[in-house]
C-alpha cells in the first residue's frame, strides 16, 4: 500500500488498512507469509495469525456444535476479536526502514504490524499454541456399522505448559513494529463453563528502540462483521430473517461515573467495569420488528447474543518495573468511538497534524457537538456517541456513523522512553441467551404470551438506555426486545468474571479433565454408554458425570440430561443403558465430568461460589449418531413397518433425524429372517437378509432396488420369512 501524503512535510503510512478500508487489496498481499492457530476451547472461537495481519478461517466444516452457541471469528479483518487490530499511532517518527534521507521523518506515523517497509511483519518469537486436554475419541457401535470419531487437535497437547494458571489454551508470539516496539501477545482460553464466552488478550508493548515517543496511541477495534454462528445452521433461516452482523447498536460503558454506580447480575457485579458492546437493531426500512431477529419459521430469535470486548488492564503510563511500576488507570481507553471511517470528517476540520487518522485516535470527534457522549464523562477522556442513547431508530443515523460501523478504543496519549512498556489486557467474548431460551421467547412472542422478563432495571426500556427508541410501539414487540435487552446483563456478568480472573492471575477454578474413552454401542433394548475418567476422579472436589442426549441433528432440537451422578460415582470403567429411546431416531450423546467449587474458594468469583464445573463441552467431538434398534421377538405377526406410508414430505422425518429423508424402517423382526420386497406386480426389488448380533428386531431400507435405482411411488408388497420357513406377508405404500 503506498504512503499517503497528507500536505507537505507530513506523511501517514497506514500498515494494516485502519478503520473499516479492509477490503481494500494490499500490494503482496497475496504472498503473506503466516501460520494461524485458532482458539476453540469454549463458546468463543478466534483466529490467531502468528504476524498480526488478517487471516481466513472457517469453522463450519467438521465439529461446530450447535447447542454450545459459538461465534468463531473468522479473521479476515484486524480486529480485536482476533488478536490484531491493534495500531499504533505518533508524532515525529524516524523511521529506521526508509532508505531515502529526506523521507525519513514523519510528523504523524500510524503503523500496524504489516505494512510497506513490513510486508510479511515481524515475528521476533515464533507463535506456539499449546492445549490442556487432546479431542476425545468415541467409538459408536451400531447394529451395521462400527466406527471412531475423532478430530484433530487445535494445538499441541502438553499439560505441563499450564502451570500458571487454569486455561485450557495458550497462545504466545511476539511481533515489532517498525518504531521497534514489540508487542508481546499472549492469547488465552478457558472451557470452564463459567468462564467460557470469552478469551483473554494479554498485551505487553515494549519500546526496543533508541527512540523516545511522545503523543504515543495505541487504537483497537472491533466488530462482529464475518462471523460463524454454530446455531442457525440447520436448517438455516431464511435469508430476510438472518441476523445481520452490519445492522446493530453499539455502546461502550465505563465512560461516566455514574456507569460505576450501576450493578448488574441481581446486584452481585458491581459497575465499574469498561465494557464495548454491540446487539441485533431493527431496519427501520423493512416492515415489522427485527430486533434479536426473530425467524418466524423457526419461531426463535436468531440474534440474541452480543459480541463485547472489555478491559481488564491498561498501563497509566509507560513504566520500566523498576522506578515507575505499571499502574491500571480506569479511564483507558481515553477515546472510544464508533462509526465508518467514510464518514468521518477530513483533516481540513480543524486537526492541526493534517491527518484525520490520527485526528479520530486522539479523541477528535469528541469535539463535535454531535458527536460527544452525553452525560457527566470523566475528565481528560474523549468519548463520543453510543448510538443507541441517541433516541433515533436508525442506528447509522449520527455523526461518523454508517451502515457498517465499527467500535474503536484509543489508548494514550504515552510518554515511552526506550525500554519502557505499556501493559494492555483485554477479554473479548460472546454473551447471550442460550438456544432454547431463544426459541422459548420467539415462540411466546408469536403467541402473543410473551410477559417482561423479571427484576428490569428500567420498567420500560429494560436494561437498554432510558431514552431507547423501540422499533415498533406494540406492547408484545416491546416485550420480546426486553428479553434481548437482558443480554446486557449477561454481557456484564462475563465482562465482571474476565476482570475477576485477571485480577487473580488467572487462577479461576479448572475444569475438570474430560473422560478419556467413550464408547456407544446400540442394542434392541437401548443404548449402552461406557466410559471411564481415572484422572477426574482424582479430584479432591470430583463430583461425578453428566451424560446429555439428543434426537436428530436439527438445531431446533436440544440436548437434555440423561444420567446425573454424584462423587460417589467411581471406578475404573461407567456403563450406563438409555432404554427411552424411540427404535431407529438418530441420538447423539457426550458427557462430561463434574467438580464442585468450594463455597469459601478465595479464587472463584462470589457468582459461582458453590457451583458445579463441568469437562469442556466442544473435546467431545460428537458429530456420529447412533440408531437403537428395536428387540428382537419371534411372533410374526407383530411386525410393523414404518412410515407407511412412506411420504417423503413428512416433516417428521428430519424432527427424528432422517436428513435423508428416505427410509422404511421394519420393526418387531425375529433375530434371524429374510425380507423380500415386491411391486404390487410381483416383481422382486430387493432381498434384504437381517441376522442381528445385538439381537436387534429392527431393519432399515434406504428404498434402493438391487440393480441400484431408487424406487418410485406406488404400493408393496414384504414378505418375512424365518428361517423354519414361517412367513407374514405385509403391504406399504411409498409417496414421492
Amino acid at each position: 500500500m503506498k504512503p499517503i501524503r497528507c500536505r507537505k512535510n507530513i506523511r501517514f503510512i497506514r500498515g494494516t488498512m485502519l478503520f473499516g478500508l479492509l477490503t481494500l487489496a494490499m500490494p503482496g498481499a497475496a504472498q503473506l507469509l503466516q501460520n494461524t492457530a485458532t482458539v476453540r476451547v469454549g463458546r468463543f472461537w478466534t483466529a490467531i495469525t502468528d504476524n498480526g495481519y488478517r487471516g481466513n478461517v472457517s469453522y463450519t466444516s467438521g465439529f461446530f456444535p450447535n447447542d454450545y452457541n459459538i461465534l468463531g471469528m473468522r479473521g479476515q479483518y484486524e480486529q480485536a476479536n482476533v488478536g490484531s487490530g491493534f495500531q499504533i499511532g505518533t508524532l515525529l517518527f524516524k523511521n529506521p526502514y526508509e532508505t531515502n534521507p529526506l523521507k525519513q521523518i514523519d510528523t504523524v506515523a500510524i503503523y500496524g504490524l504489516v505494512n510497506d517497509y513490513l510486508k510479511n511483519g515481524k515475528i521476533t518469537k515464533a507463535m506456539t499454541n499449546f492445549v490442556r486436554y487432546p479431542y476425545i475419541a468415541q467409538t459408536i457401535s451400531n447394529p451395521t456399522k462400527k466406527q471412531t470419531v475423532t478430530a484433530p487437535n487445535f494445538g499441541t497437547v502438553d499439560p505441563s505448559k499450564f502451570a500458571g494458571g487454569t486455561y485450557d489454551q495458550i497462545i504466545e508470539i511476539e511481533n515489532e513494529y517498525v518504531f521497534g516496539i514489540t508487542l508481546g501477545r499472549k492469547i488465552l482460553g478457558w472451557g470452564q463453563n463459567h468462564n467460557d464466552n470469552y478469551v483473554v488478550f494479554d498485551y505487553v508493548f515494549t519500546n526496543n528502540s533508541t527512540q523516545t515517543y511522545d503523543s504515543l496511541y495505541i487504537q483497537m477495534t472491533a466488530n462482529l462483521n464475518n462471523g460463524e454462528y454454530s446455531d442457525g445452521r440447520n436448517p438455516s433461516p431464511a435469508a430476510s430473517e438472518a441476523f445481520a452482523p452490519t445492522r446493530t447498536w453499539q455502546h461502550y460503558h465505563g465512560a461516566r461515573a455514574s456507569d460505576t454506580l450501576m450493578t448488574f447480575y441481581g446486584g452481585r457485579v458491581p459497575g465499574k467495569l469498561r465494557v464495548y458492546y454491540e446487539y441485533s437493531a431493527d431496519n427501520p426500512d423493512q416492515e415489522g420488528d427485527q430486533m434479536g431477529a426473530p425467524s418466524i419459521s423457526q419461531r426463535k430469535l436468531m440474534g440474541a447474543n452480543m459480541l463485547f470486548f472489555t478491559i481488564l488492564h491498561a498501563s497509566k503510563r509507560a513504566y520500566d518495573g523498576a522506578a515507575v511500576r505499571d499502574e491500571d488507570d480506569f479511564i483507558q481507553p481515553r477515546t472510544t468511538y464508533m462509526g465508518n471511517s467514510k464518514e468521518f470528517p477530513s483533516s481540513t476540520a480543524g486537526d492541526p497534524y493534517g491527518d484525520k487518522s490520527f485526528f479520530t485516535m486522539r479523541g477528535g470527534l469528541h469535539e463535535f457537538g454531535l458527536s460527544k457522549m452525553s452525560g457527566n464523562t470523566f475528565p481528560e477522556t474523549r468519548h463520543s456517541v453510543n448510538n443507541d442513547e441517541l433516541g433515533l431508530s436508525r442506528w447509522y443515523e449520527f455523526f461518523g456513523g454508517s451502515f457498517e460501523n465499527q467500535m474503536y478504543a484509543s489508548f494514550g496519549p504515552y510518554h515511552m522512553t526506550p525500554g519502557s512498556k505499556i501493559h494492555i489486557v483485554y477479554a473479548s467474548g460472546w454473551a447471550g441467551l442460550t438456544p432454547q431460551k431463544a426459541k422459548e421467547i420467539g415462540e411466546k412472542w408469536m403467541k402473543g404470551s410473551l410477559e417482561n422478563p423479571p427484576n428490569m432495571p428500567n420498567p420500560n426500556s429494560g436494561w437498554l438506555p432510558p431514552n431507547f427508541l423501540f422499533p415498533t410501539p406494540d406492547e408484545a414487540d416491546k416485550r420480546k426486545d426486553r428479553w434481548v435487552s437482558t443480554v446486557i446483563d449477561s454481557v456484564m456478568l462475563a465482562a465482571y468474571r474476565a476482570k475477576w480472573n485477571f485480577d487473580h492471575r488467572y487462577r479461576i477454578p479448572q475444569a475438570p479433565p474430560p473422560p478419556s474413552t467413550i464408547v456407544i454401542y446400540a442394542y434392541g433394548d437401548g443404548t449402552e454408554i461406557q466410559w471411564s475418567a481415572p484422572d477426574a476422579e482424582l479430584l479432591p472436589n470430583f463430583a461425578g458425570y453428566r451424560i446429555m442426549r439428543k434426537v436428530s441433528s436439527a438445531d431446533t432440537t436440544y440436548y437434555q440430561s440423561v444420567y446425573d451422578s454424584d462423587r460417589n460415582d467411581k471406578g475404573a470403567t461407567h456403563s450406563y443403558k438409555d432404554n427411552t429411546v424411540l427404535a431407529l431416531g438418530q441420538y447423539y450423546y457426550y458427557i462430561q465430568t463434574k467438580a464442585s467449587i468450594s463455597p469459601d474458594d478465595a479464587n472463584a468469583d462470589p457468582t459461582t461460589r458453590g457451583k458445579l464445573l463441568y469437562s469442556s463441552r466442544v473435546l467431545i467431538p460428537n458429530t456420529m449418531w447412533v440408531n437403537p434398534p428395536r428387540l428382537s421377538q419371534e411372533d410374526l405377526s407383530k411386525v410393523r413397518i414404518a412410515p407407511n406410508p412412506y411420504n417423503i414430505n413428512d416433516p417428521l422425518l428430519r424432527t427424528y433425524g432422517y436428513t435423508d429423508q428416505r427410509a422404511i424402517n421394519f420393526y418387531n423382526l425375529p433375530v434371524t429372517c429374510t425380507i423380500k420386497i415386491f411391486t404390487e406386480n410381483g416383481d422382486l426389488v430387493q432381498t434384504i437378509r437381517h441376522d442381528s448380533p445385538v439381537r436387534a428386531g429392527s431393519e432399515t431400507w434406504d428404498m434402493i432396488t438391487s440393480s441400484r435405482q431408487v424406487i418410485s411411488s406406488g404400493v408393496y408388497l414384504a414378505v418375512i420369512e424365518k428361517p423354519s420357513g414361517e412367513k407374514t406377508m405385509l403391504k406399504f405404500v411409498v409417496v414421492r
